[in-house]
């Protein structure tokens, strides 16, 4: 795989001291203003008036930072505001590091890849002699994962998981359990997988996980105000991670404030080490130092960043999906735990990378983050959807039904449900709509509007789904002739 060329100057070599000093000293090198960080600014600064969003944003170019910013709050009750500094659970993208520290010990010559798992585990099943380190690595050994069976953010998980002895409990049960299928057959992400990987890192090294990473990864890339919970105190400067329940629609689509009181802190969890899948914390700052360690230098040689991107099953490298987005190669990973979210975007051929991170777990990232890189890319985009909901009676509702047709063919179908007017398309999707006018709804799935047009007399004959910055157009049929 062709790695992504480094910008002049710009080595991995000066990552620990020249980077760290730009970005941490509150003066990161900055060119002219990007055309597009007012439109980012202001669709940011909308989603978090809605309260959509908490969190930090970060848009850099090689080292060059474009855009860098926090919004909300770190601590809603002493309104302590998140910022760029503000340090917040990584989750699964804790998952790159883990991997990439299996290759640091291949390097070393303490593990190889293809090894069984069995050789640094004690007890280990007999199930689990055909497991390598490398199917671990790309969710491909067949172990079930915890996170699928408590169901994330459920009482059940928050029991288990808020337990001292979690991480362990983890381990144990991966232990009694049968493997799920032969392992290198599949794709299936295992967070319990990457909690033994952790085990398996930690006796390789002959020292605690969290210490080896910190030693081998975070302390050379730079990252002083990262680390592992459980291998100290926590940070003081954590952000405190929040849920909240169902608003409905009114109140969501006019917005509720973050001061609202509505906020729910989320119990911590102690993410006792090893944790492999989920233990990190970090700044946006911290992994932008990853970013150019991930471009190739001293600390990740190229052919090691490579590898690490190298696709597996389902597209999963070493802790990194790679694949294709906006028409263009990108490598991604995100993370989810209750009360903190987060996603970091490279795309190399650009030169960008896109970390946001958030403290609000109802937070639509998938949604911000597309729109994000969508204008950072110059690509069509929406501002978040708001309005007042209105009540529409059957009348006003019946005159939108009806079949329609896309562009490809594919039927979309209007139709009043049981509670809402609901459209369906072929083979994709079922989705109710939102009224917030006679022709014009809030569409949910997409997180965008639906629009209808009206015919001379009184009927749909166009519906134009909106989302994703794009517009999916869809005509009613002409009558056919008697």
């Amino acid at each position: 795989m062709r790695r992504p060329a480094c910008l002049p100057g710009v080595r991995a070599l000066l990552v620990g001291a020249f980077v760290s000093a730009l970005v941490l000293s509150g003066g990161p090198l900055r060119a002219a203003e990007p055309t597009f960080a007012r439109a980012l600014d202001a669709y940011l600064k909308a989603r978090t008036e809605l309260g959509r969003f908490s969190g930090a944003v970060l848009v850099a170019r090689g080292s060059e930072v474009l855009f860098r910013k926090g919004y909300g709050y770190a601590d809603v009750e002493a309104r302590r505001p998140f910022t760029p500094e503000t340090q917040n659970e990584m989750a699964s993208i804790s998952k790159m590091f883990t991997a990439m520290a299996a290759l640091k010990l291949r390097d070393e010559g303490k593990l190889k890849l293809d090894d069984s798992i069995c050789e640094y585990l004690d007890p280990c099943p007999e199930a689990w002699g055909p497991v390598t380190v490398r199917h671990l690595v790309h969710h491909a050994s067949g172990i079930p994962d915890y996170e699928e069976r408590l169901g994330l953010g459920s009482a059940a998980y928050l029991e288990f998981m808020t337990r001292p002895d979690a991480t362990e409990r983890i381990l144990e049960e991966a232990r009694r359990c049968p493997l799920e299928f032969a392992p290198g057959t599949k794709f299936h992400y295992s967070n319990s997988g990457y909690v033994v990987l952790a085990h398996v890192i930690q006796a390789a090294a002959g020292r605690p996980f969290a210490e080896y990473v910190t030693e081998t990864l975070l302390k050379p890339a730079g990252m002083s105000r990262s680390g592992f919970f459980g291998a100290g105190p926590p940070p003081d400067g954590l952000a405190t991670g929040y849920t909240h329940g169902d608003p409905g629609w009114a109140r969501m689509l006019r917005g509720v404030p973050l001061t609202d009181g509505h906020l729910k802190a989320v119990p911590r969890l102690p993410l006792t080490p090893p944790a492999g899948d989920a233990g990190l914390y970090s700044t946006v700052d911290d992994l932008l130092r990853w970013s150019l360690v991930m471009d190739g230098g001293r600390l990740v040689p190229a052919a090691e960043a490579d590898e690490a991107f190298t696709p597996g099953l389902d597209g999963y490298g070493f802790g990194w999906f790679s694949g294709e987005g906006f028409g263009r190669r990108r490598y991604r990973h995100n993370g989810a735990l209750p009360g903190y979210l987060s996603d970091f975007v490279k795309f190399p051929d650009d030169g960008l990378t896109v970390i946001v991170l958030a403290n609000l777990d109802r937070t639509r990232l998938s949604a911000l983050v597309r729109d994000t890189c969508a204008i950072v890319l110059g690509l069509p985009w929406d501002m978040p959807a708001r309005g007042e909901v209105v009540s529409l009676p059957p009348a006003e509702t019946s005159r939108l039904e009806g079949r329609f047709s896309m562009a490809d063919g594919r039927a979309l179908t209007v139709r009043r449900g049981t509670e809402l007017l609901e459209v369906e398309l072929e083979g994709r999707f079922s989705a109710g709509l939102v009224p917030l006018g006679p022709l014009e709804f809030y569409f949910p799935l997409g997180d965008g509007k639906a629009f209808f047009a009206l015919d001379e007399e009184g009927r749909a004959v166009r519906v134009n789904l909106r989302y994703s910055g794009e517009d999916h157009v869809a005509t009613r049929p002409a009558a056919s002739p008697p």
